[in-house]
Order: C-alpha cells, then sequence, then structure tokens
C-alpha cells in the first residue's frame, strides 16, 4: 500500500524516481496547490477502489496522513 502511494505521489508531483514524498505535507509543498490536491485524491480513489468523502479529503493533507486513512478505510 505505501509503494502505490509513493507512486501515486510521483506522478502527480513530478517526483523523480529518488524521491521520497514521506514528509510531503501541503502546508509546506508548493506543488501541492487545489488542483493537484484534486488529482491526488482522484489517483487514490482510483488506485485502491475508494471513493473519498470531500470532508474526509480535505484532512488529507500529508503523505502520513493518507496512509493512515487508507489502512483503516481499505478492506
Amino acid at each position: 500500500m505505501e509503494q502505490q502511494l509513493t507512486e501515486i505521489f510521483r506522478v502527480v508531483f513530478d517526483l523523480t524516481a529518488e524521491a521520497d514524498p514521506k514528509g510531503i505535507r501541503q502546508l509546506t509543498f508548493p506543488k501541492w496547490d487545489s488542483l493537484a490536491h484534486v488529482t491526488l485524491i482522484g489517483a487514490v480513489e482510483n488506485e485502491f477502489g475508494l471513493s473519498i468523502d470531500i470532508a474526509d479529503s480535505l484532512e488529507l493533507t500529508s503523505f502520513e496522513a493518507i496512509l493512515v486513512y487508507l489502512e483503516e478505510h481499505r478492506s
């Protein structure tokens, strides 16, 4: 699951293969704007077969937060 999420972050944020997205947070990462957030959430939904509620998506503002969410909501 973590590897899949890492790949999503690399694609959405155009990161190099060597980049480690685990410390990325929306507040401190300039590439993570509102459009990137929508793209990221959509990619997570598609990859993991989820439908993330808008209220929940607003709380998913870091790699770690998304990973925890996936662990809690993935069957």
